[in-house]
C-alpha cells in the first residue's frame, strides 16, 4: 500500500511540472511567442494518392493514378511584442506521379521550393486575464514557387506542355489569409486548441481557379509524463469549386486526374510529442491522419492517410 501511495505521489509531482503544447496540426491555436523570443521548426507531411473519389463515394481509379507528395516546411516565428508575433513558412515539395491516359503512360517528378507564407498574429483576449486566449491573424502567400516544370514522361499530344498547376511548386499568384484562434488550458496537464483559417485565392496562372478554402483544426493534448504529450485532433477543410482555366491543353484537361481539391474533407489525427528536457524548448512530434469523412465536388484523388512529423526549437 505504501509503495502504491509513493508511486502515485511521484507521478502527481511529475505531472504538476509537466508541459503540454498545442497539437501538431493546430497551428498553435491562439498562442503567440513572448516578446523577443525566436523559434525555428521543421514539419514534414507525406501522403500517397492512389484512390479516386466523387461525392461521398470511392470510385474506380480509371487512370491508374499512383501519386506521392512530400512537403517539408521550414517555419520561423518571432515575438515582436507582448501580444503579437510573425511567422514565415517556406515549403520544399516533391511530387511524383504516374498515370495512364488512354494508351499513353504519363509520369511526373517535380521538386523544389514552393510558395512562401508570411503571417502575423495578434492576441485579442489574453490567457492571463480571461482563462482562455483568442487571437486573430492575417497574412499572404507569395508566388515564390516555380510553375514551369515539364513531364518526366509526357503523352505524345502534350510533348512540350508543362505539368498541370496542382503538380507545380507554386501557383504563380498571391493568396490572402485570415485566421481566428482559441486556446484553453484546462489544467496543468491538459489543453484544447482551435484554429480556423480562410484563404482567398484570385485566379492563378493560366486563369486556373483553385477556389477559396476554409480550414478548421481542433486539438486536445495531454501530458502523460513530464516528457510525453499525447493528443488527438480533428482536421477539416472546405474548398469551393475549382476550374482549370486554360492550363495545359484542351486534350489534357479532359483526361487529367491531377486536379486541385474541391469539396469537404475531414481527418482524425492521433499523435505523440516528446519533450526531452520536460520543457517546450525542444520538442519532437509524430502523428498519423486518417480520412474520416469526405464530400467532393467532382471526380478527383484524395489521400486516405497522411504521416506528419515536426521538430521545434525555441531560442
Amino acid at each position: 500500500m505504501k509503495k502504491k501511495l509513493l508511486t502515485l505521489s511521484l507521478l502527481g509531482a511529475t505531472l504538476l511540472n509537466a508541459q503540454v503544447i498545442p497539437g501538431i496540426n493546430s497551428k498553435g491555436g491562439a498562442m503567440t511567442l513572448p516578446e523577443g523570443k525566436f523559434k525555428m521548426g521543421i514539419k514534414n507531411i507525406y501522403m500517397k494518392r492512389d484512390h479516386m473519389f466523387d461525392g461521398t463515394h470511392e470510385v474506380t481509379n480509371r487512370e491508374h493514378l499512383d501519386a506521392t507528395a512530400n512537403a517539408t516546411l521550414l517555419v520561423a516565428k518571432y515575438g515582436v511584442s507582448k501580444n503579437f508575433d510573425v511567422r514565415v513558412v517556406l515549403p520544399y515539395k516533391h511530387i511524383e506521379a504516374t498515370a495512364k491516359l488512354g494508351p499513353n503512360d504519363v509520369a511526373i517528378d517535380n521538386q523544389g521550393v514552393g510558395d512562401m507564407v508570411v503571417m502575423g498574429r495578434y492576441v485579442v483576449l489574453p490567457m492571463k486575464e480571461y482563462g482562455y486566449q483568442v487571437s486573430v491573424g492575417a497574412g499572404v502567400k507569395l508566388p515564390t514557387g516555380s510553375t514551369d516544370d515539364g513531364f518526366k514522361k509526357a503523352p505524345p499530344f502534350a510533348a512540350t506542355t508543362n505539368t498541370p498547376l496542382p503538380t507545380q511548386m507554386g501557383t504563380g499568384e498571391y493568396e490572402y489569409k485570415a485566421e481566428l484562434g482559441v486556446s484553453k488550458v484546462i489544467n496543468d496537464t491538459m489543453r484544447v486548441d482551435f484554429n480556423t483559417m480562410y484563404t482567398y485565392r484570385p485566379k492563378a496562372e493560366h486563369d486556373y481557379d483553385f477556389g477559396n478554402e476554409l480550414s478548421y483544426d481542433l486539438s486536445f493534448t495531454s501530458a502523460v509524463t513530464d516528457k510525453i504529450n499525447l493528443g488527438i485532433e480533428y482536421n477539416g477543410k472546405y474548398n469551393s469549386k475549382t476550374d482549370m482555366g486554360n492550363d495545359t491543353t484542351p486534350a489534357l484537361r479532359q483526361r487529367l486526374p491531377f486536379k486541385a481539391f474541391s469539396g469537404t474533407v475531414g481527418y482524425i489525427t492521433p499523435e505523440v510529442e516528446f519533450l526531452p528536457f520536460g520543457k517546450p524548448k525542444i520538442h519532437l512530434g509524430v502523428g498519423m491522419s486518417f480520412l474520416a469523412h469526405y464530400n467532393l465536388s467532382e471526380y478527383q484523388p484524395l489521400e486516405k492517410q497522411r504521416f506528419v512529423c515536426r521538430l521545434g526549437y525555441l531560442f
